[in-house]
Parts: C-alpha cells; structure tokens; sequence
C-alpha cells in the first residue's frame, strides 16, 4: 500500500504542475490579448483625431498676405504763386497683388498749395475716375477703384496726379504727407498697406538776368535789343539797353534761356544762362562794331581799310569781323569792296 499510495502520490503531482503551467499560459494570452485591444482602441482615437483635424483644416479657409509694395507717395515738388503744379502720387513695386483699389490721406497746408483736382495716373489709366473730398482743414482723401487692368505683382508708377493751385508767397512751404494709406485685392480682398513717402512743396521765388552791353572800349551801347528764350520757344521776353547800355528781366523762372544782342552796325552776340530760384544773374556783353577790325571802336578808318587789304591777299589770317558781306569767306573781293565804300561814306555798314 505505501508503494501503491506512493505511486499514486508520483503521479498526481506531475498532474497538478501540468495544470498550472497551463493556468500561467492561459493568463499570459489574456494580457497579451488586452494590450492589443488597447492598441488598437488608440489606433482607433488616433486616425479620429487626424480626420477630425483634416475636415476642421479643410473647412477653414486659407491665409493670403496682404497687398503691400516698397513705398507709395509723391517726391518734392515746388511752383510759382498763382500758377498750377501736377504731382503725382506713385507706387513702387507693387506685392502679394493685384491691387483693385487704393484709398489714402494726404495733408498739406491749405494757405499755400490746393488741390484743385486729381485724374488717374499712368497705371491707373484704365480705372474709374477718382474719388476726392477736399473738405477737410487738413487736406484730402482720395479714393480709387479699379474698371479694368488691375495693378500686378511688380508694378511701378503713378497711381493719381494732384493738381494744385499755388497760393503761397515766395519762400513758403508745405509739407505733403500721406497717411491711412489703404491697398485692396482679390482673393479675400483684406486690406493691406505700404510705407509713406512724403515731401515738401516750395513756393519759387522769381529769378532776374541784368547787365551790361558795351563795345570793344568798354563803353556802354544804347538801343541794343535782348531778347531771352527759353528752350521752349513761345516763351520768350524782350528788352532794350539804356543810354548807359544796362538792361535787366525780371520775374524769371527757373531755367535755362538763350539770350541774343543785337543792333545795327554791330555783329550780333548770343550766350545761354541758367537761373536757379530767386537767382539773379549779371551777363555783361560786348558787341562789336562791323568794319572796326583794330578794335578802336572806330569802323572803316585808315586802319581797318589796310587791314582788310592786307588780310585779302594772305598777308595777315583774317577771322569772321572780315566777312562784311557775311557769305561765309573771310576778307574775299566783296569784304575788301564793302570796307573801301564805307571808309568814305557812300554806305554803312549795317
């Protein structure tokens, strides 16, 4: 019976290590099963997340820059009292465009320019005619609306020009300042802006031109007619020397201006001057008498005759005072024929 209860003792406990190597093995696939569900219910939270994410992206519309560009304003601009001055207001560069529409301020100092009306600018040609309100103490708004042409990515130029009425004295200025300045555009149509440029606006003060015309002995010319043009023709003034041979303009603007002298029994003269604002200018002139080649101030003497006589056959190098009969040849037959005649009076030389 002991061997027999020791058998059955032998047996039962390679039995019950079976049963609970199995137990162990049963607990281990438990665990591993519930850490793959977990795994996959974070799976599952995850790719919700990512495609509520995706559909909240999708429904928000995206960002656009705002229009902007370098700069936009106007560069220093002056004029006369009572006269009327354009300036126009550029863009440069435009950015994150098109652009289809501007408004902006601009204050000057009304008790000295005005702005009396505004017309599209080069790039703007195509837009609707500006809007202005010129009621305020300070200055002006302007407002801009596109018809066709939108302005593009890069674009440079003039949006509008300002024409003012210059009301100010001489001297005074005003400062243009552009302020609220305000660039639209298509696709949201948010509203951009660029850095200012300002500038100043200066009443010119007329300029003058005066002097003296003399002859070769230093003494001055009556009657000499000076006449002053401008690189525009029609612009043109005319004067006449006094008895000590003074004359003067005055009330000139700034330029550059041809200036001629002329009178009978003198070789015409001409020079350029320019004039800045409230220059004033002395151009002294000598005129010199036809037929005084000895430069006594005397024509056609005893003098002048030889020395036409002797320039004609090459013995001395006549210059252009010899060509009397002005067709371009110095001291030819008809010279020497002109010079002989007017020493004794039977003509002048004109």
């Amino acid at each position: 019976m002991k061997l027999g209860g020791g058998s059955v003792k032998s047996k039962e406990i390679p039995a019950m290590r079976s049963q609970s190597s199995r137990g162990v093995k049963k607990d281990g696939a438990q665990k591993s099963s519930a850490k793959m569900k977990k795994g996959e219910k974070r799976l599952r939270i995850g790719l919700t997340i990512g495609i509520l994410a995706a559909i909240f992206v999708a429904g928000v519309p995206p960002a656009f820059a705002q229009p902007t560009a370098n700069n936009f304003g106007v560069e220093a601009a002056s004029g006369y009292k009572d006269a009327y001055v354009g300036v126009p207001v550029n863009i440069t560069n435009v950015q994150n465009g098109p652009v289809v529409s501007i408004i902006f301020d601009i204050a000057y100092d009304k008790n000295v320019i005005n702005i009396t009306n505004v017309q599209n600018g080069d790039l703007t040609a195509d837009w609707l005619d500006p809007c202005i309100n010129n009621d305020f103490p300070w200055g002006t708004t302007i407002a801009l609306l596109y018809d066709t042409n939108a302005l593009q990515n890069g674009s440079t130029g003039s949006v509008v020009l300002l024409n003012f009425s210059v009301s100010g004295d001489p001297g005074e200025t005003s400062m243009m300042n552009l302020t609220n300045i305000e660039l639209a555009g298509p696709p949201d149509y948010q509203v951009g802006t660029a850095p200012a440029k300002n500038g100043t606006f200066t009443v010119l003060v007329y300029s003058m031109i005066t002097g003296d015309i003399t002859d070769i002995t230093g003494t001055g010319i009556e009657g000499v007619t000076v006449k002053l043009t401008m690189a525009n023709p029609s612009v043109m003034k005319t004067t006449n020397t006094d008895g000590t041979g003074y004359y003067s303009f005055t009330s000139l603007e700034i330029g550059e201006y041809c200036m001629n002298f002329s009178k009978p029994l003198f070789w015409e003269n001409a020079t350029t001057v320019t004039v800045g604002s409230g220059e004033t200018k002395t151009v002294n002139i000598i005129l010199w008498k036809k037929g005084d080649l000895n430069d006594n101030g005397i024509a056609a003497d005893a003098g002048d005759l030889a020395k036409m006589k002797d320039a004609s056959v090459g013995k001395i190098t006549p210059d252009w005072q010899c060509d009397l009969n002005t067709n371009g040849m110095f001291a030819d037959a008809g010279d020497l024929a002109k010079m002989k005649d007017a020493s004794v009076g039977k003509i002048e030389l004109l």
